[in-house]
């Protein structure tokens, strides 16, 4: 009788042993970084233990990135490119470029940073806005597209001196995707890392399980931050682009902050906001925005024909009712609300 007193009780501190290593399997440490960069916000988590220096390390990233791309400061690569012929680019920017100008090919040009002039005269990049026409838009045209920048050996030369870029369509997803590779370097191999709404995860959240993402209702400017889905990602990057945030108004008239390159206007389509889910977080930032460009069936054709984009696109039907269309690769990981 005492020895199988003994042997239960063994059985039970096993037992017991057994049910802690698999809760502390299922509860991470969650280590949180955040910051303010490119004109918003980061935020980092990792699970594991903590990097000393990490934060130090993601801070310098971007204070080069925006060294390199930020129009908002007068001594980047970018801005004296826009002030010049010619300007010799670090590796950052001739990255960005050759990325962007992969994005206008697979896109027909619906992606296309070389818009600098139009977004300047609309105002959409805090500047006065300058009275706008057909004939003025068509006149600042001829100053757009890709073909007015020659990158060759590290120096980026003008057609035009008139001619400017702006990768503000694809900067943030590029950083999200150097501060994933920072953290790839440390070790890591759980972690969100967010800027500005673009995003990219890999591995499992504390609760060894996808990480949740929420992707806002278009609506108004959202400020009380409503959620028209949740999706479950792991080992993907993902981008969102919406007109309901980013527009002004002039006189009554909405004007969205994307430009359709064929026309040198605001888009006006029936899609209020695009989320892209692929590898790269700057590709998904790229191809969000060329998506709210070529409108709702053009999107769907593009996504449908390739198999390594998954998007949800919200749109508004001809009733004027809210839909969402969500490839059919991601509908296993979409939760309901």
């Amino acid at each position: 009788m005492h020895k199988i007193s003994v042997l239960a009780i063994a059985l039970l501190l096993l037992a017991c042993q057994e049910e802690a290593k698999q809760t502390q399997k299922e509860h991470y440490a969650e280590i949180l970084v955040s910051g303010e960069a490119q004109g918003t916000t980061y935020t980092v988590k990792y699970i594991g233990e903590e990097h000393i220096g990490l934060e130090d390390e993601l801070d310098s990233l971007l204070e080069a990135i925006d060294n390199s791309m930020s129009t908002y400061l007068a001594t980047s690569t970018i801005s004296k490119l826009n002030q010049s012929d010619s300007v010799s680019v670090d590796s950052m920017f001739e990255n960005v470029f050759n990325m962007s100008m992969r994005a206008n090919l697979l896109t027909g040009g619906a992606f296309d940073p070389s818009l600098g002039p139009l977004f300047k005269a609309w105002g959409f990049d805090y500047s006065v806005p300058t009275p706008m026409d057909s004939a003025m838009v068509d006149s600042l045209l001829e100053f757009c597209g890709m073909n007015q920048f020659i990158l060759v050996d590290g120096l980026i030369k003008k057609r035009n001196q008139s001619a400017s870029l702006n990768f503000n369509a694809i900067a943030q997803g590029y950083a999200v995707d150097l501060m994933a590779a920072v953290l790839r370097r440390h070790g890591l191999e759980n972690f969100y890392v967010e800027l500005g709404g673009e995003l990219k995860v890999r591995g499992h959240n504390s609760k060894n399980a996808p990480w949740r993402i929420g992707i806002d209702k278009p609506q108004g400017k959202n400020l009380e931050r409503v959620l028209q889905h949740i999706v479950k990602l792991q080992n993907k990057a993902m981008a969102t682009s919406g007109n309901y945030r980013n527009y002004y108004e002039v006189e009554g008239e909405k004007y969205s902050h994307t430009i359709d390159p064929a026309t040198g206007f605001p888009v006006k389509r029936n899609i209020l906001s695009a989320t892209v889910i692929v590898s790269s977080c700057a590709y998904a930032d790229a191809l969000a925005t060329a998506f709210m460009v070529m409108g709702l069936d053009a999107s769907k054709e593009m996504i449908e024909k390739n198999n390594t984009i998954s998007a949800i696109l919200i749109y508004s039907d001809e009733e004027g009712n809210m839909q969402s269309y969500i490839s059919e690769d991601l509908n296993d990981q979409i939760e309901a609300l």
